[in-house]
């Protein structure tokens, strides 16, 4: 297992994912905007990549799961930035079974207070645990249980 962090390929995937739905412009139109703002290295592009690839491919049934789990919010109303992060962690979920859930978890949140509202890590971290306990992916835990 790689003790590499991969944060910096996923700010890089949610950087090219929101330049491509604020341009509406395919990535390879806005990699190079993407790259030259904030080089990364060529193994987290590769993965960041990956993230964007299975973002694209999954998009309508990651948008219907966050629809489904944020019951009075909207896709429209959402930070952008949030519904971006939401997915990606997703698509961590669902397709990079290396990946340990929590972890997914934490970074989209991590990222999200970064970079998003001040409201935006505790609704990133609530649509994303109820979606990994919905999908049997973090067992439901008694209040005074420890980790």
């Amino acid at each position: 297992m790689s003790s590499v962090s991969r944060r910096p390929a996923r700010i890089f995937a949610m950087q090219l994912i929101y330049a491509m739905d604020l341009t509406a412009s395919p990535a390879g139109v806005c990699l190079p905007g993407v790259l030259a703002s904030a080089p990364i290295q060529d193994d987290m592009k590769k993965y960041g990549m990956s993230l964007v690839d299975l973002y694209q491919e999954h998009r309508s049934t990651l948008e219907k799961e966050i629809k489904s789990l944020s019951h009075a919010w909207d896709l429209g109303r959402m930070a952008t930035l949030d519904r971006i992060l939401i997915m990606i962690a997703m698509v961590e979920l669902l397709y990079k079974p290396d990946i340990p859930t929590k972890v997914a978890i934490l970074e989209a949140v991590q990222i999200a207070n970064k970079f998003s509202t001040d409201d935006s890590p505790q609704f990133v971290n609530g649509i994303l645990n109820q979606f990994a306990k919905n999908k049997g992916m973090l067992s439901e835990k008694k209040s005074g249980d420890q980790n």
